[in-house]
This record gives C-alpha cells, sequence and structure tokens, in this order.
C-alpha cells in the first residue's frame, strides 16, 4: 500500500502519516505523536506516545522466521510485545523514515534495521524465485519424461 491510499480516518480520528497492514486485521498506524498498533479481531489497540518510546527491537519469529515480532521498549524499562507474525517488510520499511523523522530519539534494533529489512526482502524474492523456478523445471522433466515415452512406445510398434 503507497503511503497516499491510506483509509479515512474513523470517528473523528486523525489520518495515520503510515499505516502497515498485515495478518488478519492487523494494524500498524503512525500518528504525529504515537504509534498504534491496532488487532480487531481480539479488539486490541495498544497506542504508545512517540516520547516515550526508548527502543524499537524486531526478531524472528519462534516458529515462522519470516512473521516478526516488534518489541517495543518504554522509557520506564517495560517492553511489550507490540506486534507478533508481521510479515508486511514493504510497508514497514515505508514507515521507518516517517518514524526517525517524527522521533529521532529512538534507538532501532538491530542499528541497521531498514538494511536488515531490505535483506529480508531480497530473500523473500530470491526464495520465491527458486521454489517457482524448481516447480517448472520438474513441470518441464515430467512433459519431457511423457514424450519420450510415447516416442518409445509408438517407435516400438
Amino acid at each position: 500500500m503507497i503511503m497516499s491510499q491510506l483509509p479515512p480516518p474513523e470517528d473523528g480520528e486523525a489520518a495515520p502519516l503510515a499505516l502497515v497492514r498485515y495478518g488478519l486485521a492487523k494494524e500498524i498506524r503512525l500518528y504525529p505523536d504515537a504509534l498504534t498498533f491496532i488487532e480487531r479481531e481480539d479488539g486490541e489497540v495498544n497506542r504508545f506516545i512517540l516520547a516515550s518510546i526508548r527502543r524499537i527491537s524486531l526478531q524472528p519469529g519462534e516458529k515462522i522466521p519470516s512473521k516478526l515480532v516488534l518489541l517495543v521498549e518504554l522509557e520506564d524499562s517495560t517492553t511489550v510485545i507490540a506486534a507478533e507474525g508481521m510479515t508486511n517488510v514493504r510497508d514497514f520499511r515505508r514507515l521507518l523514515p516517517r518514524l526517525r523523522e517524527l522521533a529521532p530519539a529512538i534507538e532501532f534494533e538491530p542499528a541497521d534495521l531498514d538494511d536488515q529489512l531490505l535483506q529480508a526482502v531480497t530473500n523473500r524474492r530470491q526464495a520465491n524465485l527458486g521454489c517457482y523456478a524448481t516447480v517448472l523445471v520438474s513441470f518441464g522433466l515430467v512433459a519431457l519424461l511423457c514424450v519420450i515415452g510415447n516416442l518409445v512406445r509408438t517407435l516400438g510398434h
């Protein structure tokens, strides 16, 4: 989703500066003063004032590494799991510069978070291409075996 295609604000709420949709009915919204994590299925909304955030950490999921876990460490040293199963790396990468612009004091872990996310997108794309190539080659080999089998059967009679 491109930033200019953000949905209209809900019930008098200000429009978010950036939006990341992931999973089923889950969103991360960046506002001028806060970062909000919404899980519509559970009816859960976590809103963190940007000034109260010390660090944002991104870690691979425990069971499925491509489903990222986003941790928010607050100024009072409380760490909260803000988002689990976040898979929309592309839109999250678009949110990061806006977040850095609004709250330059927030630390990111790993420090080269944007580069790591770019690498994750590249790796995922390459893995997908590898899978597609494997499937196509497999179909090609099966088709070739069928053609050779038909030729042998036809020439043998």
